[in-house]
């Protein structure tokens, strides 16, 4: 697995595939990761949830730790991976390109998985960028989770026999509504009412995943629902487009009134679990992890209206959504669910009806492992 994030990193795309894995190694796969070394502070090799961890690459975020970064990756797939079957890139095309050049060159094959839709038009703007598109496109197998990032692969003459539909999962034992003593100490812990309703936004504070928009919303949904409260799960950490600071200066500058900023969390299901509004105004998407393990809790939610969240959200059925970017539309939603106790329970009782009954890891991990069977009864020996 070659992922330019993972643990103590935390993000969707991360949090996936660290729940995918066991599910894998018990079908019997062997797993090791390469990922970026970040910091100084994480060792270059670590076991993770019994699977090695290789960190790569000259500590840092910048332009040059970056094009460190590629060449330690290359270097490393090509020479120190000959007994490795098959890479598995997860979320930049970038990694799915340099993923698929080097097995082409040590005759192993690529499996390349985009994260999220847009990234892909972004890409072929450049000279450089339509090069890079054109290799990773010559990938073993393509995971594509959404119409919408199967209709970019077309577009730069991708063969669609390559294109493989293979969803994320979540896991319903796992995410679920906590009992009402949690509820309860959690609210007395962080000096909220007992009454009090708590709006929970979790994801990356980066600018696509819009909390911007949340906290342009959020004043008109408090003046009418003084007993809400806005949770923030996540940061800006090691973020090159962070929006942490920003969004922070932002809360205290203009006075905005009851907003949490919880920080990061190892354990997204028991923030999930006490809250009781899940708020999703992504800019752009893949197959959203944190939006699945929400509709999961049964989380009545509010969301954009895109391609990745589409496929998980029936408007009034299993949430509600509003249009990308339309701040005023999204509290206008917002107060809706806040006033109506009924429509909560609907909506939350049909999505984690929903995700129990689609989107289970032992589907998915099985998809993946026949795929790795097939690309593997296709190798040169």
């Amino acid at each position: 697995m070659v992922t330019e994030r993972y643990m103590p990193i935390w993000g969707g795309a991360e949090n996936q595939l660290r729940q995918l894995i066991p599910h894998l190694v018990s079908k019997g796969c062997e797993i090791e990761i390469v990922t970026r070394r970040w910091s100084k502070e994480m060792p270059q090799e670590e076991m993770v949830d019994n699977i090695c961890v290789h960190r790569i690459g000259r500590p840092g975020t910048g332009t040059l730790s970056t094009v460190l970064f590629v060449f330690s990756l290359v270097n490393y797939l090509l020479f120190k991976c000959r007994d490795i079957q098959i890479f598995h890139s997860h979320g930049a095309l970038k990694m799915g390109a340099l993923c698929a050049i080097s097995a082409k060159l040590i005759g192993n094959k690529n499996i390349a998985k985009i994260a999220s839709a847009g990234r892909i038009p972004d890409l072929v703007q450049t000279s450089v960028g339509r090069g890079i598109a054109a290799i990773f496109k010559n990938s073993d197998a393509i995971i594509c989770m959404t119409n919408e990032i199967e209709q970019e692969l077309l577009e730069i003459s991708c063969r669609k026999e390559k294109i493989v539909c293979i969803r994320n999962a979540v896991d319903c034992l796992r995410f679920k509504a906590a009992d009402d003593l949690s509820r309860s100490e959690f609210l007395n812990k962080h000096q909220i009412i007992e009454d009090g309703l708590l709006v929970v936004f979790s994801s990356r504070l980066v600018f696509g995943k819009g909390l911007d928009i949340v906290l342009a919303a959020w004043p008109a949904v408090y003046v009418k629902n003084p007993h809400a409260y806005l949770l923030i799960v996540g940061s800006g950490k090691d973020q090159p487009d962070s929006i942490e600071k920003a969004m922070k200066e932002k809360v205290i500058q203009e006075g905005l009134e009851n907003v949490i900023f919880y920080g990061e969390t190892g354990k997204p299901e028991y923030l999930l679990g006490v809250s009781d509004i899940f708020i999703f105004p992504s800019r752009k998407e893949g197959f959203p992890n944190a939006l699945m393990e929400a509709l999961a809790v049964g989380l009545p939610s509010v969301c954009s209206q895109i391609g990745g969240v589409l496929p998980l959200v029936e408007d009034g059925k299993t949430g509600i959504l509003f249009e990308s970017e339309n701040y005023e539309q999204l509290a206008e939603k917002l107060d809706l669910l806040l006033k109506d106790k009924e429509l909560r329970m609907k909506l939350g009782i049909n999505a984690r009806s929903a995700m129990a009954e689609k989107y289970s890891f032992d589907k998915t991990s099985d998809a993946y492992y026949q795929l790795y069977k097939k690309l593997s009864c296709n190798l040169r020996m």
